[in-house]
């Protein structure tokens, strides 16, 4: 497999603290720029022009356009002059990773800024910290598209499903998509974000598939008895399923899984895997954030052979297991019910 290279700042293994903290500003501003849409309008039209951007409410001031922008230059993302701003050596593969940085920053800033007040043991009780589910949502869906995507793709055009649940299902897109590729296909979306619900709805109306694709609000420790899983052939779970544990909570979802759905004969789970190997300067991108952030929201992160023994104590059947470069540590798993 090849692997494609990922946006990096500096090739120094060890940072001064003026590089760190110049990085940490970056990361916050490529962060805004996702969101703003100034990637995308870099990556389409090659340049963004100070003063030429749309009047009304979501115009941006030309000084804190360029304020966001600069450090970018200092990254080496952009370029900018007095009047515009285009892509610099490092654009492509910061557009590539983008999702990375939104997921962090946009999805998890509030969670990561308030890490020593959430840290306190007198503090770790009911709903004890925030994130935005929906930029969680979205950054996600740009991560799982430059790897994950494909191979569920090429997974179910071998083996064409009947209908289709998506667990965590997001913003929705992998739901869209299916049912796009395979014309007779049903669709259930489930998740416990009322924001994912909402984005998921809304684009699954803009695609004009509301006929065929439900969406639900629910937890995957509880899943409901819904009719609407009855005939459910395909389950699949990306980016959710350390949610799932400890040990003994995964045990009882995997369970559950198999009871809610019938008709279930392949179940697709796609997760992160905790990282067995000590950081250093080979540590890939997200590593650190994904277990940084997960610590805190007191997230038990399994290890590849934790999930095989969750799937063998709960009665499901690992056929093969794919790695990704993308996102690292990576896995799918593909499962059937045992027999």
């Amino acid at each position: 497999m090849t692997t494609t290279p990922h946006f990096t700042p500096t090739p120094t293994a060890t940072w001064s603290t003026d590089s760190l903290f110049s990085a940490s500003v970056a990361v916050s501003a490529l962060s805004a720029a996702v969101e703003l849409g100034l990637l995308d309008d870099l990556k389409d039209r090659g340049e963004i022009r100070f003063d030429g951007r749309q009047e009304g409410a979501d115009r941006i001031d030309p000084a804190v356009l360029r304020g966001i922008l600069l450090p970018l230059e200092w990254a080496g993302i952009v370029v900018l002059d007095d009047r515009s701003a285009r892509p610099g050596p490092g654009f492509d593969a910061a557009y590539l990773d983008r999702g990375y940085f939104y997921w962090l920053a946009g999805g998890n800033g509030e969670l990561t800024s308030r890490a020593p007040q959430v840290a306190l043991e007198r503090n770790r009780h009911g709903e004890f910290y925030h994130r935005d589910m929906r930029a969680v949502a979205v950054s996600s869906r740009m991560i799982g598209d430059v790897e994950v995507e494909l191979r569920f793709d090429k997974i179910l055009a071998d083996q064409p499903p009947r209908a289709v649940c998506d667990l965590g299902c997001g913003s929705g897109q992998r739901l869209i998509r299916i049912a796009g590729n395979h014309p007779g296909v049903r669709g259930v979306g489930v998740d416990i974000a009322p924001a994912a619900v909402e984005l998921t709805g809304a684009s699954v109306a803009e695609a004009g598939l509301a006929d065929r694709i439900s969406v639900h609000h629910g937890d995957v420790h509880a899943l409901p008895q819904l009719s609407e899983f009855a005939g459910i052939d395909v389950v699949t779970c990306v980016f959710m399923g350390h949610d799932f544990w400890p040990y003994d909570k995964c045990v009882t979802v995997l369970r559950r899984i198999r009871e809610v759905f019938p008709d279930v004969e392949r179940f697709l789970l796609c997760d992160v895997v905790r990282s067995e190997m000590a950081p250093g300067p080979h540590t890939p991108i997200f590593t650190l954030g994904f277990e940084f952030a997960h610590a805190l929201m007191g997230v038990t992160l399994p290890t590849r052979s934790d999930w095989m023994a969750a799937f063998d104590a709960s009665g499901w059947e690992c056929e093969a297991v794919q790695e990704f470069n993308r996102p690292p540590g990576g896995l799918l798993f593909e499962l059937r019910p045992s027999r």
